[in-house]
């Protein structure tokens, strides 16, 4: 039986990426990110892949209704609301304890608020409402400020 030499060359190259690459350039102390673990993040780091990509979700669909609906709302204003949350997020990588990490929810749900009162109320609705608490929830959890079945936007929130 004859091998093909450039596909087990391309085997062999490809094996050897998925098993030495996702070594490179992690310390044993730190999670990967695709964990999503926040606690064990440091500044100079990205918001976990699972938190990205809620947030492209919830703009995906704020551009689909957008399109199709015709909202009192602009895509600037969509951009305003991903800006917010990016903000949030990067903020609570390096919030350093609980009392820091809830002054960032109550700042960004106050915030949203007045850009969906700017809006007539059209911006944040029930969907955009789940997944926009989503997202911060899940932010907060991890850095162990609330347990994920404990929504804490609703003090603050008028959507």
């Amino acid at each position: 039986m004859q091998t093909n030499r450039p596909l087990l060359y391309l085997f062999t190259a490809l094996i050897s990426s998925v098993l030495v690459l996702p070594a490179c350039g992690q310390s044993n102390s730190k999670k990967t990110l695709e964990q999503g673990d926040l606690k064990s993040i440091d500044s100079t780091q990205t918001t976990p892949k699972d938190l990205n990509k809620l947030l492209g979700d919830l703009k995906t669909s704020m551009i689909s209704y957008l399109q199709t609906a015709k909202p009192s709302y602009t895509m600037d204003d969509i951009n305003s609301c991903e800006t917010i949350l990016k903000q949030y997020l990067a903020d609570m990588l390096t919030s350093k304890n609980k009392k820091a990490g809830m002054k960032i929810v109550k700042k960004t749900i106050l915030t949203l608020n007045k850009l969906n009162s700017k809006t007539q109320e059209t911006l944040i609705e029930t969907g955009e409402r789940e997944q926009i608490a989503e997202i911060i929830i899940l932010a907060a959890s991890r850095k162990g400020y609330n347990s994920v079945d404990e929504d804490i936007t609703e003090e603050w929130r008028q959507w």
